[in-house]
């Protein structure tokens, strides 16, 4: 009976053991064949709190553990003491090739902002990193003089850091105040306004104060019935009237406005004919300058030529001219002559 219960026992633990190894494997197979990528960034504080293991997340999301933690003087020939931290990321989790330093895609998003800072995870002091998109001006990379062995992702500044050095910052600024030179200049304040208001005439400033009042009341009186009178009404009216007949005239002299800018086009062509006309006409001008020239030249060559046929021929016509002037004084002398010739000769019988 003993025996039979420890062979029950032994098969229970054994069954135990197997069904755990058989979680174990089956739970953390994603893990154990997940491709990863190894990173490395540097930090430039305190990385209180992170350990190897420590979970590296995208804004809440898991994508990888830490795997190493050093120093960069350890790692690299360099005088700086950045704190070297290599993660292990999951190579599917991203668009990009985290793996390829030299990837374009890699250095776009880099530019973009792509940083790792150390986060804290609750109240417990336990961090971790943190991976997200932030402005990369006022997140720069730090300056490094190695060639890192794995990818560099640049790192940034954690909230606690910055919030720290904000405060260092505010209690510097206050402690450069000089309160007993603050509290002085205070007290010669009020000093004086005590003493300006003691010698002021509060009375008096209140009597103006309420004549002041008393004079808004009149003119608001009498703001009221200028409103309200009948005149101001009539104004009002005679005015409307008077806009609506500026308004008739305007409507109607719109038209021929209209017209006479529709038209303006027009005449602007018109008149660059016109210019177009007058540039050929006196472009033209030379030419026919040149021709009259020509002709008058011609001319003086013609009346050289013939000036002796004409000199005999103004004679010609001075002669007749002559002529016809005796025939005319004859005329009026003996008419009878002009219309029946002169007398027949005298007979020869006759004379006998």
């Amino acid at each position: 009976m003993g025996k039979l219960s420890y062979f029950k026992i032994g098969v229970f633990v054994i069954s135990a053991i197997v069904i755990g190894v058989i979680g174990v494997v089956v739970l953390g197979a994603g893990a154990i064949f997940q491709k990863r990528s190894l990173i490395e960034t540097y930090i430039d504080e305190s990385v209180q709190g992170l350990d190897v293991g420590s979970p590296v997340k995208f804004r809440g999301v898991p994508v990888g553990r830490v795997e190493q933690i050093s120093l960069t003087s350890a790692e690299y020939s360099t005088r700086r003491q950045y704190v070297l931290v290599r993660v292990a990321i999951s190579s599917n989790m991203f668009q990009f090739p985290v793996n390829d330093p030299n990837s374009p895609a890699l250095k776009k998003e880099l530019d973009r902002g792509f940083r790792i800072r150390l986060a804290p995870q609750g109240l417990t002091g336990v961090a971790y990193l943190e991976a997200d998109y932030l402005d990369p001006e006022r997140n720069p990379p730090l300056e490094i003089d190695w060639q890192p062995y794995y990818p560099y992702i640049p790192s940034t500044r954690s909230r606690i850091t910055q919030l720290s050095e904000a405060v260092e910052r505010i209690l510097q600024n206050f402690g450069d105040i000089n309160l007993a030179e603050l509290t002085g200049s205070i007290e010669k304040s009020l000093a004086a306004m005590t003493k300006l208001a003691d010698s002021a005439q509060l009375d008096k400033i209140g009597t103006q104060a309420n004549a002041l009042l008393t004079e808004l009341r009149e003119t608001n009186k009498q703001v009221n019935t200028l409103v309200s009178s009948p005149d101001l009404k009539s104004a009002m009216a005679d005015a409307s009237v008077t806009a609506g007949r500026a308004r008739q005239l305007l409507e109607r002299a719109e038209k021929p406005v209209n017209q006479m800018l529709a038209d303006l086009p027009q005449a602007a062509e018109s008149m660059n004919r016109l210019v177009k006309r007058l540039d050929a006409v006196s472009n033209d001008l030379p030419e026919t300058s040149a021709q009259l020239r020509q002709t008058l030249q011609r001319l003086n060559r013609l009346v050289a030529t013939q000036q002796r046929d004409i000199e005999k021929t103004m004679e010609n016509l001075r002669g007749i001219s002559d002529n016809m002037k005796e025939i005319t004084d004859n005329s009026k002398k003996y008419p009878s002559q002009v219309l029946f010739g002169a007398p027949p000769p005298p007979s020869k019988v006759m004379q006998k």
